[in-house]
């Protein structure tokens, strides 16, 4: 959980976050899902987003740059995945949350 929040801008891939662990990646992630309700790549999105949600908190943060800070190299899959899990666009909630 820790090397995650701290590489939420790499590319984390599950042989990575697997051999950190010390395990196989499919054992890996039968474990993560146990232990989080989530599989490793939902967790990490998750994550990724509530950074971006917090950078996105201030209005001196764009939203290109608060998706590459979160990790996210291509802005319309940070914008896809953010209304999917928040509900709203980036945009707007950045807008909703400096008002």
């Amino acid at each position: 959980m820790d090397f995650i929040g701290e590489s939420l801008e790499d590319d984390l891939s599950l042989g990575q976050l697997a051999t950190i662990a010390g395990m196989s990646p499919h054992y890996f992630s039968e474990m993560f899902r146990q232990s989080t309700g989530h599989s490793p790549y939902q967790y990490v999105l998750l994550q990724r987003i509530e950074r971006a949600k917090q950078r996105l908190r201030t209005r001196d943060c764009s939203v290109l740059t608060a998706a590459v800070e979160a990790g996210f190299a291509n802005p319309s899959h940070f914008a896809r995945t953010f209304r999917r899990i928040v509900g709203i666009s980036p945009s707007r909630f950045q807008d909703d949350a400096t008002r």
